[in-house]
């Protein structure tokens, strides 16, 4: 594919994914909280931190997906309590804080085996001055690792995907006016697969995740009362994805590694009916963890330029893509 990769901003440690607003304001979730990203006044790309201050959630936790809904924000945190184990964080770190990488990710999911785990989607208003997480919208049950997260076409309801190893994996849904924390409930176990990234597009949702034998993308029919349809399975190209983001024509898809322990990852862009028509390699490209396709213009990118979130690197880089590809991304805008 022809156009150029540039970074945005590379001082997020454990970037991990990142959320456009209706106008196009861009936040990104890191270890120390989420940050929103905005065009500096020397040029540069500036950084303000939107801390997690909710009653009852711990410190330290793994922050995941986060997602724009009208004038809010949700955000997926994880904890792994590791008291069970003293040794292991004594003598490698805490395993909510540490570096995501390839090996730290492992090292997250060996234990989530052994050690208890929670999970809680946290809310921010948007509307508010200065900008923090501040709400409590739900916690999870059970054993739940909540990764991606994604609304339905009515602003209803929140979809969770539960990356834990084991018979729990699943996607939950939350409705966003229950006003009770423990609202959520297993709404759908994708087979093949742990899910990952989840969109959702008019009645269906789509996801993706990972399986013992090759990655997943697919999807699932949401029924008029809200049951998950049948899932049906679009692409199972690749072995370590992450989160995707629709474009009119298709998807482009994080891969985020070419093997399921080191590598390079890149982006694959397929169509919907799951064929692969192009791959993004680049050495500006290491381990890509989120992706969106802007659909407006702003201050740091153009309608069609895609958004990615790159967990090696530390940050944030943004592909601009030629004519012919930007008009794929952008057919309905």
């Amino acid at each position: 594919m022809s156009g150029s990769v540039t970074t945005l901003c590379s001082n997020v440690v454990n970037a991990e994914n990142l959320a456009l607003t209706r106008n196009q304001r861009l936040f990104v979730s890191g270890r120390d909280g989420v940050y929103e990203l905005s065009r500096s006044a020397g040029g540069g790309c500036g950084t303000e931190l939107v801390p997690v201050r909710v009653p009852g959630v711990p410190d330290q936790c793994m922050l995941n997906g986060i997602v724009a809904q009208e004038d809010c924000l949700y955000l997926a945190c994880v904890h792994i309590d590791e008291a069970s184990i003293p040794l292991i964080p004594t003598v490698l770190g805490d395993v909510n804080q540490i570096e995501q990488t390839t090996i730290g990710l492992l090292r997250s999911y060996l234990e989530t085996m052994v050690c208890p785990v929670d999970s809680y989607i946290v809310r921010c208003d948007l509307g508010q001055t200065p900008l923090a997480f501040t709400d409590l919208l739900a916690r999870l049950p059970g054993h739940v690792m909540a990764n991606g997260i994604t609304t339905d076409a009515t602003g209803r309801n929140l979809y969770v995907a539960n990356s834990a190893p084991g018979s729990a994996a699943g996607i939950y849904r939350i409705p966003l006016d229950a006003g009770d924390p423990s609202g959520a409930t297993l709404w759908c176990r994708p087979p093949g697969c742990k899910p990952n990234g989840l969109k959702v597009q008019g009645d269906v949702l789509y996801y993706t995740g990972n399986g013992a034998v090759a990655a997943v993308l697919g999807s699932v029919p949401i029924e008029q009362d809200g049951a998950a349809g049948e899932p049906r399975v679009i692409d199972t190209g690749g072995l370590v994805v992450d989160d995707f983001d629709l474009a009119d024509e298709g998807f482009v898809v994080a891969q985020f590694s070419e093997s399921m322990v080191f590598g390079s990852g890149f982006l694959r862009f397929l169509s919907r009916h799951g064929r692969e028509l192009a791959v993004l390699k680049r050495d500006e490209i290491a381990n890509p963890s989120a992706v969106a396709v802007a659909r407006e213009s702003s201050a740091l990118f153009r309608a069609g330029d895609v958004v990615l979130v790159d967990k090696a690197r530390r940050g944030v880089s943004l592909f601009e893509p030629d004519a012919r590809w930007r008009k794929w991304l952008l057919a309905s805008a």
